[in-house]
């Protein structure tokens, strides 16, 4: 049984799931339709403080489409509010 998998955003690095079982990370990938692009282990030291010893931790690295196509929407919003305000010509302030 593997403990500490890690569901991470390929593209921007955003951990969507932090220290779940395996088959758990992998229902949420197929829950929301994401590709694995990249399956890391990691030796992980612990400190004294920890009780000392290592750590497996498992990194899983998705792409998200709909993640994707929101951050791109959003960007083109935000492209279309500047060009509309014109904010680099003084557009979009109050004048006294």
């Amino acid at each position: 049984m593997e403990l500490n998998v890690d569901v991470i955003d390929n593209e921007t690095g955003e951990i969507y799931r932090e220290g779940v079982l395996l088959a758990v990370a992998h229902l949420f990938i197929a829950s929301v339709k994401g590709k694995i692009s990249k399956d890391e282990v990691d030796i992980i030291d612990l400190d004294d403080i920890d009780g000392g010893g290592q750590i497996e931790v498992r990194s899983i690295y998705v792409d998200f489409p709909e993640e994707k196509l929101k951050r791109e929407l959003s960007a083109d919003a935000i492209i279309r509010a500047r060009d509309f305000w014109q904010y680099e010509n003084g557009g979009g302030r109050v004048h006294q």
